[in-house]
């Protein structure tokens, strides 16, 4: 049958004219039976197309994503998770399946941290929270820059729901609530806080331990005062109370604040200081004497980290102080946040045991104390220094010649400062320059450009890098983060990294290049 189809067929093809009434019959006969074969061979290739895509959802890479990454990607997802709708949200998640529920419920990011603004301060709220954290818990309270509707004067209790900040929950919290391991107050007024503390000192102490008194991480953050007036005055006539039992205290004072004449170092008492390990302290250091922190030091026996935030601010030190070197003989890690001038405070500091030194510069600074500082400590310690230098904002300095005096830098961040009609001679190339001082850098093993402007081509830091490998051929440069500025650049134009990128990694180079994230993908290729 399906031949003398096929015969009939054939000779129709071959021909005009239509078909009779008995090979219409046949051919329809047989077009249907091929139909219906199709249709068969289509159902069956459906069956495999869904088995096809249940074997790649079984193998998809997102299965394989560790738990603690996919904690981390909610984080993300929810980055305060403080409100009873985040939570809500992250209910949500847990529910999609059993992974997902234990990378929420393990994450620690979720369970130990939570942040609330002073008028949403619930005791019922934090002891729910308090027990999904079981370790390491970290309730941060943010204060208003408003001004606070009474004065706390000195011996006038006042009711408590008069402060903004200061409540019942916040006392009732901090007298018998949870055990907290960091406790932080952001953006706080200095009479409000006083406030606190008075209230507080007044309270029923019979429950024990209180979580105030076990706290081991405090972090205190003043709101700016409008007028200059003597902090003394707003939070009483010695100190700043700070919970008995910290070992880490990050303070932040108001620029109008000035010291009393009787005033403990930095408004600290100097057995807080003793049983330190970390201390941070910013400031507006150009209204007030350095010899304040350089009264606190000698105190500081086990610290082992110190952070000295300046705020873009020119630190001095009276003559009156005198020249003494205060050694801390723990500390291991110390930063220097955005400094004016110089590097004086440095002068004053002996880190016989320093490993880490963190450097953040935003304004032109002179590199001779800087550098003396960094050859001292390797010069009298055999035990390596990993010194990190972040340049933030530099177009209108020469910053070559500054990297070429400051040394033994490890790791390079340029952020912001690479703009070649500003910040090169005669319009050249920021690398070319850096490239003429001989040996500047020779100890880098991380060079990180935070946007780069396209106008300057990744050749010229492949050039610079060939440049590094001629003068020593154990270069421990080995490793290259670029972010490209967002900047809108005609279609036509051509940045071309591919290639080089994978010329460089080629050369034993890790390179991370980040592009703009608006970018559509056809103008991807321009960079690429």
């Amino acid at each position: 049958m399906m031949n003398a189809c096929n015969s009939i067929l054939s000779q129709l093809l071959l021909s005009n004219r239509p078909p009779g009434p008995l090979e219409t019959g046949s051919l329809q006969a047989e077009a249907n039976r091929l139909k219906g074969k199709i249709n068969g061979l289509r159902t069956k290739l459906q069956e495999y197309e869904d088995l096809l895509q249940k074997h790649q959802t079984v193998l998809s890479v997102a299965r394989r994503v560790p738990l603690d990454v996919l904690g981390v990607i909610f984080s993300f997802v929810l980055p305060d998770c403080s409100t009873r709708k985040d939570w809500q949200e992250l209910t949500s998640l847990s529910m999609v399946c059993k992974d997902w529920h234990q990378a929420a419920q393990f994450s620690h990011r979720f369970s130990s941290h939570l942040k609330l603004f002073q008028t949403k301060v619930d005791y019922d709220n934090v002891t729910s929270w308090s027990r999904r954290a079981t370790d390491g818990r970290v309730l941060q309270i943010i204060g208003s820059s408003c001004d606070c509707p009474i004065h706390h004067k000195r011996g006038d209790e006042g009711t408590t729901s008069e402060c903004t900040f200061v409540g019942s929950a916040l006392l009732r919290l901090m007298a018998e609530g949870p055990v907290l391991y960091h406790l932080r107050f952001k953006t706080v007024k200095a009479r409000c806080y006083q406030h606190f503390l008075d209230l507080f000192a007044s309270s029923d102490a019979s429950s024990n331990p209180r979580p105030w008194d076990t706290l081991k991480k405090f972090t205190l953050h003043f709101a700016p005062e409008e007028t200059r007036s003597r902090l003394v005055t707003a939070i009483g006539p010695e100190s700043i109370g700070v919970p008995p039992c910290i070992t880490s205290l990050d303070l932040e004072l108001p620029g109008s604040v000035q010291m009393g004449a009787n005033s403990p170092p930095l408004l600290i008492q100097p057995g807080t200081f003793q049983r330190l390990t970390s201390l941070s302290v910013k400031w507006d250091w150009s209204r007030q004497d350095g010899k304040m922190l350089l009264a606190a030091l000698p105190h500081c026996g086990n610290l082992e980290t110190l952070v000295l935030n300046f705020d873009c601010c020119r630190w001095f030190c009276t003559n009156g102080y005198g020249s003494e070197v205060v050694t801390l003989p723990k500390l291991r890690n110390l930063k220097l946040a955005r400094p004016q001038g110089d590097f004086k405070v440095l002068s004053f500091i002996n880190a016989p045991a320093l490993s880490h030194l963190d450097v953040h510069v935003r304004e032109e600074v002179k590199p001779d104390i800087l550098s003396s500082f960094i050859t001292q400590r390797v010069t009298r310690s055999q035990d390596p220094l990993h010194v990190s230098l972040s340049i933030t904002y530099g177009q209108d300095w020469d910053i070559p010649k500054f990297l070429w005096r400051v040394p033994y830098v490890t790791h390079l961040k340029l952020d912001r400062c690479l703009d070649a009609p500003k910040n090169c001679r005669n319009g050249a190339d920021f690398f070319y320059f850096l490239g003429l001082y001989k040996n500047t850098l020779s100890h880098l093993k991380v060079l990180e450009i935070v946007e780069l402007p396209p106008e300057i081509p990744l050749s010229s830091i492949e050039q610079y890098i060939d440049l590094r490998r001629r003068e020593r051929a154990d270069d421990g440069l080995k490793t290259l983060v670029v972010n490209y500025n967002s900047v809108w650049l005609p279609e036509s134009c051509k940045i071309g990294t591919a290639q080089l990128v994978e010329k460089l990694r080629n050369k034993g180079l890790s390179i991370d290049i980040e592009y703009p994230k608006f970018l559509r993908n056809k103008l991807m290729d321009m960079y690429k």
